[in-house]
């Protein structure tokens, strides 16, 4: 409650976004970020980058825009008193300050589409706790969690032992640091504790020309070449990048 001319004035919290630097993983503290919802209504900022939002009207959507980060937008149906804070991972844009030797995926996709970029690794840093369960808890995953990472608004990319079933999906919310996770739409198949791959991936929007960008989280040391999967409109193609490289890469005529 804060005091104001003539009486009391009441704010009452609608809720929290929460941002997050999806290339160095860390809260994001860009004081120039401009964070507002469809009625211009502007938040609260508050150290961990968070922007508290009080006395709006649902549904709402807010816009984050940044000279540094790709323009975003999260669509806010109701009021959630459980959960009031929304993740969000915000990706590079073409002005971020990346550093000297990143690795890139450049190309052409069709115009809007989302592009979603996997590096196959080795660190087996991401894998299933326990089998997925594609019909019974279609929204729950136990993710193996070791460094207890904040896990919520990641996207993964999923492949099954034999390479016949594979995805890409988004973890919705989190179970305090643990590993069990909502996912923010269920997967098609469901996938063994056993043999299935999960790797992390980066991700964008193509532009209206159909162009993106996307710098990649490479922490396999020492090889030439590395394997990564690019996902769009239900499609993975399958492209190897040399570490520290820029590749071109234009999504097959046709598919585009």
């Amino acid at each position: 409650m804060m005091s104001g001319r003539g009486g009391q004035v009441r704010h009452s919290v609608s809720f929290v976004v929460e941002l997050w630097d999806n290339f160095m993983d860390q809260p994001i503290s860009d004081a120039s970020l401009d964070v507002y919802t469809e009625d211009k209504k502007r938040p609260i900022r508050k150290e961990g980058g968070f922007y508290v939002f009080t006395n709006c009207s649902f549904p709402a959507v807010v816009t984050i825009e940044s000279a540094w980060y790709e323009r975003e937008e999260i669509r806010i149906p109701s009021m959630d008193r459980q959960n009031p804070v929304i993740k969000r991972r915000l990706s590079p844009g073409r002005r971020y300050p990346l550093p000297e030797g990143t690795t890139f995926v450049q190309g052409i996709a069709s115009p809007d589409a989302r592009v979603e970029v996997s590096v196959e690794d080795d660190s087996a840093l991401w894998r299933l706790l326990s089998d997925y369960d594609a019909e019974k808890t279609p929204n729950q995953m136990e993710l193996f969690n070791p460094f207890e990472k904040e896990l919520e608004g990641r996207r993964f990319y999923i492949r099954d032992r034999e390479g016949n079933k594979e995805d890409f999906f988004q973890i919705g919310h989190q179970e305090g640091r643990t590993g069990v996770v909502r996912l923010t739409e269920a997967l098609a198949y469901g996938y063994k504790k056993a043999g299935t791959k999960l790797y992390e991936c980066s991700s964008t929007r193509a532009d209206a020309d159909g162009r993106f960008q996307i710098p990649l989280k490479v922490r396999t040391q020492g090889k030439k070449e590395i394997l990564c999967r690019i996902g769009i409109d239900g499609r993975v193609y399958e492209v190897w990048v040399e570490p520290g490289r820029t590749i071109q890469w234009e999504q097959p005529q046709g598919q585009a």
